[in-house]
């Protein structure tokens, strides 16, 4: 391995609490305790690591402790989707510095989501503290080589988008570029419910819908870096807003694009709900509060979205046999009303004889969630 290569080695096993001490570096990565203590030495002299000394009862000198030095610079993360923009900076370590959330525009064109991001980067970067990489977690699909964004339906014109070369040239550091749906499977497996499991798989639920895949401890992507693309996975429809035995896209069900239009159609036709609004700055809160009253027109449509999502989950789980699914977005806050029937949903579908049930859990790292795990892809990529 390079130098390079070693020392961001040394980072990863410390920043995932791997190895604390120059021993256990050695160990874990079967590399000569001369070889680690030189590259360990190089990383604190330049300011990336310090060293604490462990105080512990008992003979002999106490070990050093190493962990990263908050002082040696900043991340940004940046997580798209269609209504919303979440940016945050960390230090060093992969605390928090500053973050943002700002609304994406009803109508906003490629462009003009571009200038937003940019803008949104410059208001989170602290000028004391040398920055050092951005991460971008975008939606829809990239390229294999994940530096151009190809499609997402959601954004007018968002079609074969140069990101990485755009953002870097803006911000003259290293640019990585993933699906946000992955770098929200990634957030989980680094500092979320998943740090110890090997297989696990994230469903994020927002404009669209969107599968992260983690193998072995690994993301998986697939050769054409299209892995997880469960949007368009056709479902059957078991609803009575639509007719019986009808196959449609996962996400024109249970997407929040969906649930809206299928409320306003409701409202269109004079159902009654308590439903106030379903403009999209007040959607979800809304849906919430219709939910928590019993709202009947709510109830079933997030019954329906939880069914599709349910079938779909117990798909997965015959096809990679996962420890833990993780929902995401902003529907795996509704527990009675959209996690329970979805886990009902998967539990029918995954017969005992064939399968072992997953966990299948709402995410804990909130809404951030997309834009801190994008910081920490920067983080763990970046090498010295």
């Amino acid at each position: 391995m390079s130098h390079s290569t070693i020392e961001a080695a040394v980072l990863r096993e410390i920043r995932l609490d791997k190895a604390a001490t120059r021993v256990q570096l050695a160990r874990r990565l079967e590399i000569a305790p001369s070889t680690i203590g030189i590259h360990v030495d190089r990383l604190v002299e330049q300011g990336f690591l310090r060293e604490m000394t462990q105080s512990e009862s008992g003979l002999g000198r106490p070990p050093k402790i190493l962990e990263p030095n908050p002082a040696a610079g900043q991340f940004i993360g940046i997580d798209l989707d269609a209504r919303r923009l979440h940016g945050v900076s960390v230090d060093f370590s992969q605390q928090l510095l500053r973050e943002r959330s700002t609304d994406i525009p009803l109508r906003a064109s490629a462009d003009d989501v571009l200038a937003q991001i940019l803008e949104v980067i410059r208001s989170l970067r602290d000028r004391r503290r040398k920055l050092l990489g951005i991460g971008l977690a975008i939606p829809g699909t990239l390229n294999a080589a994940a530096d151009t964004a190809l499609h997402y339906r959601f954004i007018r014109g968002w079609s074969q988008i140069p990101l990485l070369r755009i953002v870097h040239s803006a911000f003259p550091v290293p640019v990585y570029v993933e699906n946000n749906v992955r770098v929200m499977a990634l957030a989980e497996r680094w500092f979320g419910q998943a740090r110890a499991m090997e297989t696990v798989i994230c469903v994020g639920i927002r404009s669209g819908i969107g599968a992260g895949i983690i193998l072995n401890g690994e993301l998986f992507r697939g050769p054409n870096g299209l892995a997880g693309e469960i949007g368009t996975w056709p479902v059957t429809v078991a609803s009575s807003g639509r007719a019986s035995g009808q196959t449609v896209p996962l996400e024109d069900l249970a997407s929040l694009r969906s649930l809206q239009q299928r409320l306003r159609h409701a409202q269109r036709k004079g159902i009654k709900t308590s439903l106030h609004s379903t403009r999209r700055e007040v959607f979800i809160s809304s849906l919430k509060l219709a939910a928590v009253d019993q709202d009947p027109l709510a109830l079933q449509v997030l019954r329906d979205a939880a069914t599709a999502v349910g079938r779909a989950i117990s798909q997965i789980s015959l096809l990679l046999n996962p420890q833990m699914i993780i929902v995401g977005g902003p529907l795996a806050d509704f527990e009675e009303s959209f996690m329970t029937p979805l886990r009902e949903e998967a539990s029918v579908c995954l017969l005992p004889q064939h399968a072992i049930m997953p966990d299948i859990v709402s995410t804990s790292l909130g809404e951030l969630a997309g834009a801190k795990g994008a910081a920490a892809l920067a983080l763990h990529r970046w090498q010295p």
